[in-house]
């Protein structure tokens, strides 16, 4: 035995043991319970991935449930009652496995060693004698673990019960039997495993806490369990709280209630007779009822209020129309009252406001001061940039420290390439009749689209009257027969549209393609039974009794000749109805309702047609209504204060207790069903059906709510009535003097403004407005009565103790990481809809005045638009009465004319001149009589009904006036005109000199091809100044360079102004806003720039630029930015600055240091690289040969001149931070002295800049300055040189003889302009003209100024696009001769040679154009193939980027290097021969280097 135990082995393997982990789960109470229902839990755990094997190997779920001895204290101590948080009591998994695991371990080893003790053929004996000695499998089987509860039980709280429940094997929770989510996309109320409820049994009313464990992991709940319902009405500064029996609904007394807002009791109370408890406190955004009835029931309740309803400065602020397009003049009007609450207001405070606009990316683009008036508001106007964003704007209005908000939209529409027209067979539709007529498509030069395919989209509005006013309802699609069709030889499309059942508005949406580019689609308006009699249908009560006779009245709204024959009504219930026919004359009808339920009535014309509509309710035996609601029925929809409200209550079953209240701030009036208190009257009509009667006082206009609310079977269920009080209110009313008009016609206008029927002065604003802007953008404003006396926002929230949840997330007891959050952000999709109108808005009257009479008028011409036109007046009196009145009028006409050609042209171009004559006739002759350079044409045609394209038979060759009249029966029926233009044919030049004129006459020695002859004073410094300023605003092109440029002195004209509401002041505000818009367009990521917008990292220089451009025209129009926001100017600067340029950096730092922003650091970091660069003594001694027109800062900005430049530049820059250089002294004076004897101007101007000067010398810069220089260095010029320019009046040129015209300087100031034929050779004034300095500019040709060519090679071919099988897939075909066709899309291909190998930097290549030629603005999902390649993969356009010039397109370039092509589409709609001159390209900074394209092919076009 010794022996056998000395070699029996001590240690002890691994067992490979580990307890259960579990797995995260959810543990949640989602509703109360009483005595006599069975509580529960709900328990989620994950069913269907790896982490329910965590969680099987625990068996099920640990339950223990505990009741709370002092609820209200427990709870009280919560801070959040949603998750309540108990410590668990966590001993881990014991030792009760392991010492099952030791006993087998050393049980086996004892065996074994009795078994060496033994002889195998002794234990063979025995276990033969005695069979249950036998060992088996005992030592080798494993150990049996019991899976122990880790948590031991609460010891603060007595234990009710404790189990465990099988959790997968529980019936999972699963929808009700029935309930189908029909269309879900996925199917997310099958049952899953995992989500189970657990059963607890049957409570005593109390509060019970349920533990739920799963190995490691627990969860805790509370179950709420009570006979009793909290109803809660919370308000601003008081709580409502009716508790009430949970099963009966019948009130509930003695119940002990605490108001919390979670962190402690704000007030508490108790329940009286009737079961309610007023508890006065402010209310939070959140606050809870805990609640204790006297059974021991326990129940809380979650309550949400915000304020809905705050009297304080209403500022009414709307402009003329809710749409606008770029570049559109914006009005806007503010009306405004101070309100002290519902009903009484005082006039606003008279004070200054600013008006301030921001776009739909959030830029602020401009802010307006407005001066607000007590009586009148304020009024103000903007325009919008022409390269405005398309969205929505807002306007915020700064009115003493508060800010008010409106709203408009912006749409942006593409010209289409051909029009889309509408012919209807007939003038007026009624309903029950299908709407039939074509579509005509047609070039602008008049021949038909053949084959387009058009899509036809049409929704229908409803018209209906409401209040007296006519109304669209909601756009509902109709479905059409053949929605795709393809149009005939002809470009027509027949339309055959289903016919409207009531009178309607449709609205079709048609979507062509010819196989270009882009889709063009338009919206037409059909109206059915426009202007259509409509009458009001009104009895005594909105309900009456089963079997009472009702007596219904009738009446026209309007005069007409349409009169109601039959009645008729329907049952909704059964649907059910019943007609009869109306008396001759009559104006009432009786009907008597034996079947309780609710019902629509019908007035009808003897076609059918529908002219009033009522809805009744009738009450009787068996009403009821849905399970879980109430429904409410006033017997009116308006009251007058005295009158008796009657409302019928209808219950889903029957009902002895509920609570009734009348709310608005707060719970006004209260009262139990079965205790009426004296401020209502009720009235049983039946089990389900009451009426109550409220007497209406002045107290509840303009709106107070009446609310009925109970609880039965564990539900509640309450329902809002609002009765409507009446509120004076302004009846205007607008009248013209007729209802059709023609374009041009003079529109008379009355306005009337009256209060209950007697006339009243008011203040009136009024609008025309195209009705189909409404159409695509219904009003944003609200009705002014609505605005200013809005029906009052229920301020009282109802919530109940049901609906309570209680849950907790079961996580493990060992500490872990916290996991992330992953979110997804939704992206708003915009609907873009295309439009093209001419005039929108016909009249605006900001403020009018109506009379004591209450009259007032105003007159506007019709604009040359036909379309129908929607009046609306807004109006105001002097005691804040306000009102709102609408009428409609159409512009029409039977024949009129649109011009269908280009105005400008060069010379030697034929154009075959062409217009449009719109006709409402069918085969009626007309003469059409043309009048051009004294010759007169006349055609007798004969018109189509719809668009007819004519061909005009003059030779027109040369500038002049082309007229033309219509004429039909001999009279005049149109007529129109237009000024032509012949431009030189070759490139232009602007050109400039400065002359010494005196009295007599003056020899100017011009170019025999000189146009656009100016004349003006360069006398003083300040003439020199203004003449540079109005040079530089006018360079084209929208690159970041040249709309820095702009910005620049366009902003220096700004303050230059005297008067800042002038007419020229807002033309440079206009001009100052599109320059900052189209900055911001050209921003890339992290608001950086490159040159044009183009792709790529920004670039350091260009980006700081950027932002100082900005920076100067914000602060001249006083747009106010945090300081913060211009430190991003720096951003880039510092990651690049290593890389940049000495004169970049001393440019950026110089901005810098003017806008204010900390640069001193920086400062030395360049003064460091200044002194670091080991500058030579030789490199500034050196002679400087270059042009006076090329650019230091863009082309050479490394040379030696620029980094003395930038040295002298930034000895400035110190000397004003108060900082001392590093740089030698003598190394300092070299760079002064090089930049001193430098021929260029902005070498001279920081030279005047650090050493000082005054204005003779800043003249003698600036006179220096010619549009070849680059448009940085000029407007940096202007800038630094403004402050010696002292303000006096420019200098008066007098009047030249001959054809001079005189024009305005946009920097103020005057010139003349050359308005005669040909080119003055003498220029003459009077003899007391003293000598005085002119500068005469022209332009003349290229051709004939000098030019210096460059080595770059310029290509152009021509190719037609061939459609292909596939959707936009072309076949590209070369042209080869000069014949254009203009129905034809063509793809323009010019490609760049260089033939050095330096890159040329800052170029542009101008491609000229025919006159009415376009370039097409997207390339989007095109494909070509080359000749010879159709089996091929189509290569995809790139992306168009150009420019619109006159006559020509630009493509900016901005490093050429070996060879590139650009690709651009074009169409060519004006027919002719035209003369076109060579492509060209031009160095963007110095446009005297170009080179022109090779070749005579493309120097004439004739297109047909």
């Amino acid at each position: 035995m010794g022996t056998g135990l000395a070699n029996a082995d001590d240690s002890l393997p691994s067992s490979n043991y580990a307890p259960p982990a579990g797995g995260t789960f959810f543990l949640l109470a989602d509703s109360s319970f009483s005595s006599s229902e069975e509580a529960k839990v709900r328990l989620e755990a994950p069913g269907r991935d790896y982490r329910r094997y965590q969680m099987e190997e625990y068996g099920g779920v640990d339950v223990r449930l505990y009741r709370i001895p002092d609820p209200m204290a427990f709870l009280r101590q919560q801070k959040n009652l949603h998750r309540i948080v108990v410590q668990p009591q966590y001993p881990g998994d014991g030792l009760n496995n392991t010492l099952t695991w030791l006993w087998d371990n050393w049980y086996g080893k004892s065996r074994r060693v009795m078994q060496r003790t033994f002889s195998s053929q002794s234990r063979q004996n025995v276990t033969q004698a005695l069979p249950e000695l036998q060992l088996g499998n005992a030592i080798i089987k494993s150990s049996r673990y019991v899976q122990n509860n880790q948590f031991s039980p609460l010891k603060k709280y007595p234990l009710v019960e404790q189990f465990r429940y099988p959790l997968w094997q529980a019936k999972p929770v699963e929808p009700q039997q029935g309930v189908k989510l029909e269309g879900a996309s996925s199917n997310f109320i099958s049952p899953q495993p995992g989500n189970i409820y657990i059963p607890l049994g049957k409570q005593e009313p109390g509060l019970y806490l349920v533990e739920a464990m799963v190995g490691g992991y627990r969860a805790t709940t509370v179950v709420f369990v009570s006979d009793t319902v909290a109803l809660s009405k919370v308000s601003g500064n008081e709580l409502l709280v009716w508790t009430a029996g949970k099963k009966q609904g019948e009130a509930k007394p003695g119940s002990e209630i605490f108001w919390t807002d979670g962190l402690g009791v704000m007030t508490r109370g108790v329940t009286d007779d009737s079961g309610t408890l007023q508890l006065q406190h402010i209310s939070p955004e959140r606050s809870y009822i805990l609640g204790k009835d006297a059974e021991g029931g326990v129940f809380v309740s979650e309550n949400f209020f915000y304020e809905s309803e705050i009297y304080n400065t209403r500022l009414y602020i709307f402009t003329d129309r809710p749409l606008y397009r770029a570049g559109d003049r914006v009005d806007v009007k503010v009306m405004g009252r101070e309100f002290h609450d519902p009903l009484h207001s005082s006039p606003i405070v008279s004070a200054p406001a600013k008006l301030s606009v921001l776009d739909a990316n959030g830029s602020l683009l401009q802010t307006v001061n407005v001066t607000l008036d007590a009586r009148n508001g304020g009024q103000g106007s903007f325009r919008l940039p022409e390269n405005a964003v398309a969205g929505g704007y807002e306007l915020r209005l700064a009115y003493r420290n508060q800010i008010y908000s409106s709203s408009f939209r912006v749409a942006n529409y593409i010209k289409p390439h051909f029009e889309i027209g509408l012919a209807l067979d007939k003038k007026e539709f009624k309903t029950g009749e299908a709407v039939s007529g074509k579509l005509q498509l047609l070039y602008p030069d008049g021949e038909p689209v053949k084959d387009a395919r058009v899509q036809l989209s049409l929704r229908a509005q409803q018209l209906s009257m409401v209040g007296n006013d006519l109304r669209y309802a909601g756009r509902f699609p109709v479905s059409l027969e053949g929605s795709e069709t393809v149009s005939d030889d002809s470009g027509h499309v027949a339309l055959n549209l289903p016919a409207a059942d009531k009178p309607s508005r449709y609205l079709l949406t048609v979507s062509a393609s010819d196989g270009a580019a882009y889709r063009v689609t338009t919206t037409k308006e059909i109206l059915i039974e426009r202007g259509l009699a409509h009458y009001s249908l009104s009895t005594a009560a909105q309900y009456s009794n089963s079997g009472e006779s009702v007596v219904f009245r009738y009446a026209a709204l309007e005069s007409s000749k349409q009169v109601p024959v039959t009645s008729e009504w329907l049952r909704l219930e059964d649907r059910t109805s019943h007609s009869g026919e109306l008396p001759s004359g009559g104006k009432s009808f009786t009907v008597n309702f034996d079947k309780p339920g609710n019902y629509n009535l019908t007035l009808r014309d003897k076609d059918g047609l529908i002219l009033a509509g009522l809805s009744h309710a009738v009450s009787g035996k068996g009403s009821m209504s849905h399970t879980g609601t109430v429904d409410i029925v006033a017997d009116k929809t308006l009251y007058q204060p005295g009158e008796t409200a009657k409302m019928l209550i209808t219950f889903p079953e029957p009902i002895d207790e509920a609570l009734l209240t009348l709310e608005r701030d707060r719970v006004e009036q209260q009262s139990l069903l079965s205790h009426p208190a004296n401020w209502l009257t009720l009235q049983r009509l039946n089990d389900t059906q009451y009426e109550a009667r409220v007497s209406v006082s002045n107290s509840f206009a303009p709106n107070i709510t009446f609310s009925v609310l109970y609880t039965r079977n564990g539900q509640y269920s309450f329902q809002n009535a609002g009765i409507k009080v009446a509120v004076p209110q302004l009846d205007i009313r607008v009248k013209t003097d007729k209802t059709y008009y023609q374009p041009g016609e003079l529109v008379n206008v009355e306005l009337t403004s009256s209060l209950k029927g007697k006339p009243v002065s008011a203040q009136l604003t009024v609008g025309v407005v195209d009705e189909m802007i409404y159409a695509l953008q219904p009003e944003i404003a609200p009705n002014i009565g609505k605005f200013f006396y809005p029906l009052g926002r229920n301020n009282v929230r109802t919530s109940s103790s049901l609906s309570f949840i209680s849950y907790d997330q079961a996580l493990s007891s060992e500490p872990v990481a916290p996991g992330t959050t992953n979110r997804s952000e939704r992206r708003v999709k915009m609907l873009e809809r295309p439009r093209r109108e001419e005039v929108d808005t016909a009249a605006w009257m900001p403020s009018l005045t109506t009379d004591k009479q209450g009259k007032a008028y105003f007159m506007f011409l019709m604009p040359d638009s036909l379309t129908r036109w929607r009046i609306t007046a807004r109006g105001m009196n002097g005691d804040g009465l306000v009102g709102q009145g609408r009428a409609y009028l159409r512009s029409e006409k039977n024949l009129y004319m649109k011009w269908s050609m280009p105005t400008v042209y060069r010379m030697g171009d034929k154009p075959a001149a062409g217009l449009f004559i719109f006709s409402q006739q069918d085969n009626e002759p007309v003469a059409l009589v043309t009048k051009f350079a004294g010759a007169e044409m006349r055609q007798t045609l004969t018109l189509h009904k719809g668009a007819n394209y004519i061909s005009l038979t003059q030779n027109i060759q040369q500038s002049g006036l082309l007229s033309a009249e219509l004429q039909q029966n001999g009279q005049v029926q149109d007529g129109i005109s237009t000024k032509l233009s012949f431009v030189d044919n070759s490139w232009p030049v602007e050109q400039q000199k400065n002359v010494m004129l005196g009295g007599g006459d003056n020899a100017l020695m011009l170019p025999e091809q000189a146009s656009n002859i100016r004349l003006q004073s360069s006398e003083t410094p300040q003439e020199i100044f203004r003449n540079n300023l109005d040079a530089l605003v006018d360079e084209p092109w929208g690159g970041v360079i040249n709309t820095g440029s702009r910005l620049i002195p366009l902003s220096l004209a700004w303050r230059s102004l005297a008067d800042h509401q002038s007419a020229a002041a807002n033309d440079i505000r206009q001009m100052i806003q599109d320059n900052r818009l189209r900055l911001m367009q050209l921003a890339g990521p992290g608001a950086r720039f490159t040159w044009w917008g183009e792709d790529g990292n920004g670039d350091a220089f260009l980006t700081a630029w950027a932002w100082y451009a900005d920076w100067q025209a914000s602060q001249a129009l006083g747009v106010t930015q945090q300081p913060e926001y211009w430190q991003h100017m720096l951003d880039s600067y510092a990651e690049q600055a290593d890389n940049m340029p000495l004169l970049h950096r001393a440019l950026v730092l110089a901005w810098a240091q003017e806008m204010n922003l900390p640069c001193k650091t920086l400062l030395k970091g360049l003064d460091e690289a200044i002194a670091r660069r080991g500058t030579k003594t030789e490199d500034f001694s050196e002679e400087d040969t270059r042009d006076i027109n090329d650019s230091l800062i863009l082309d050479t900005p490394e040379s030696p001149l620029a980094d003395a430049v930038a040295n002298v530049l930034t000895m400035t820059l110190l000397k004003k931070a108060q900082l001392k250089s590093t740089v030698m002294p003598q190394v300092q004076q070299y760079a002064w002295d090089k930049a001193a004897n430098s021929n260029q101007p902005l070498a001279h101007t920081v030279v005047l800049l650090n050493s000082g000067g005054d204005a003779t010398q800043a003249a003698a810069i600036l006179s220096g300055l010619t549009a070849e220089q680059s448009t940085i260095e000029r407007a940096l010029a202007m800038n630094w040189l403004a402050k010696y320019m002292a303000t006096m009046p420019p200098v008066v040129l007098p009047a030249p003889a001959g054809a001079w015209a005189k024009h305005k300087l946009t920097g103020g100031g005057e010139y003349w302009r050359w308005v005669g034929q040909g080119v003055p050779e003498i220029l003459s004034f009077g003899d007391e003209l003293s000598p005085q300095n002119v500068q005469v500019r022209w332009r003349e040709p290229a051709k004939t100024a000098q030019q210096s060519n460059i080595p770059v090679t310029v290509e152009r071919q021509l190719y037609r696009l061939i459609p292909g099988e596939e959707e936009m897939s072309f076949t590209l075909q070369p042209v080869t001769s000069n014949e254009i066709d203009s129905d034809a899309l063509y793809l323009d291909e010019i490609t760049l040679t260089s033939e050095q190998d330096a890159v040329l930097r800052y170029g542009q290549v101008e491609v000229p154009l025919p006159p009415g030629a376009d370039v097409e603005r997207t390339t989007w999902g095109i494909s070509v193939n080359k000749p010879n390649a159709a089996k091929q993969q189509g290569q995809l356009l790139e992306k168009a980027r150009n420019e619109m010039g006159e006559l020509a397109y630009m493509v900016p370039v901005k490093e050429l290097t070996g060879t590139v092509t650009f690709r651009h589409l074009l169409r060519f709609p004006q027919k002719g021969q035209f003369v076109l001159p060579p492509a060209r390209y031009v160095r963007s900074y110095a446009p005297a280097q170009q080179s022109v394209a090779a070749g005579s092919e493309w120097t004439g076009m004739q297109v047909k």
